[in-house]
């Protein structure tokens, strides 16, 4: 595999300066919380290159990781396919990039080299602006009006413009960067991203909202609760990730399941003595694998609407 190194530029009194990652003792690279912004290096024929990797953890992992894949298709002789890029080439020889095709070849590249929930949400709010511009066809012909035209009709419908509208500017810039026109999104002012406060449970409704469980989704509940595992964590959670009698449990990749972890990064969680309690109590299904699966084995995709059922028999609120 080719040696793709991830480093950091942060902004010092003297201008930007590189800096090397931290790492564990397994060397695993310890992310910063430190403003910044990251860079891939590698060496092609004896000369060392270095390329933007984006602001974020996981978009300098998804550079790294692109690059390298770049790198050993280049060196079998195959090279990176990119039809989005020569059909976009052919079309604005002719004068027009159809806007339809141009968002299925990018969609096509997230879903390849991008989580599946990414994709998801990519295709969604693509779909939504295709549908919202559809008396134009030609991306080259999509002004900067029609963002902002569109992020006002996503705000009238109750979003909100530092989570999701946010998101939805982001994903269109990076849609139109990748047609190398004109991008109309960087005349739309960037929106100030910020994180609203949880709903948090007080302890007597903790307590209603228990007693209404069944003993499956005691189980889950109180496993999700004090180990703040994300819903994809959840799902994919497997009999030998629970490690009951050192109490933790381990997050790890799931390649059957298209699952990652985010950051890429598997870790450890600990238990308390009576989660794993309860979770010694769960019962398998059968020889699947899964430690909370649909009744017929598979991914369970119903999570949310088991906890609002056991909400609303508990008469508390749950968004």
């Amino acid at each position: 595999m080719f040696r793709v190194n991830i480093i950091k530029q942060v902004k010092t009194e003297n201008g930007w300066k590189n800096v090397a990652l931290k790492r564990n003792a397994k060397g695993r690279i310890r992310w910063a919380s430190a403003p910044g912004r990251y860079l891939i290096e590698w060496r092609e024929k004896g000369r060392r290159l270095r390329e933007a990797a984006g602001l974020t953890p996981a978009e300098a992992c998804e550079a790294q990781r692109s690059k390298r894949i770049e790198l050993e298709l280049r060196k079998s002789g195959l090279g990176l396919i990119r039809p989005l890029a020569r059909e976009a080439a052919i079309s604005q020889a002719e004068g027009t990039i159809p806007l339809e095709e141009a968002i299925e070849k990018f969609l096509q590249d997230i879903k390849t080299f991008r989580k599946p929930l990414t994709h998801q949400k990519y295709e969604h709010v693509l779909e939504l602006f295709r549908r919202f511009v559809s008396h134009e066809t030609d991306a080259r012909k999509i002004l900067s009006e029609d963002i902002k035209r569109f992020l006002a009709w996503r705000k009238s419908q109750g979003f909100d413009p530092g989570t999701t509208l946010y998101t939805d500017r982001v994903i269109l810039h990076n849609f139109f960067n990748q047609l190398k026109i004109a991008n109309p999104v960087k005349e739309v002012p960037r929106l100030t991203r910020f994180r609203k406060k949880p709903v948090a449970y007080p302890d007597d409704q903790l307590g209603h909202f228990f007693a209404a469980c069944d003993n499956w989704e005691k189980a889950f509940f109180a496993l999700a609760l004090s180990s703040g595992l994300r819903r994809g964590e959840l799902q994919t959670l497997t009999w030998s990730d629970l490690d009951l009698a050192r109490r933790r449990v381990h997050v790890t990749a799931k390649p059957e399941y298209c699952f990652l972890p985010k950051d890429w990064e598997e870790r450890t969680v600990p238990l308390s003595a009576q989660v794993a309690g309860i979770l010694g109590k769960h019962e398998r299904l059968g020889h699947c694998s899964l430690v909370f699966p649909s009744p017929n084995g598979k991914l369970n995709y119903k999570l949310h609407d088991r906890c609002k059922s056991v909400a609303g028999a508990s008469v508390i609120n749950c968004c």
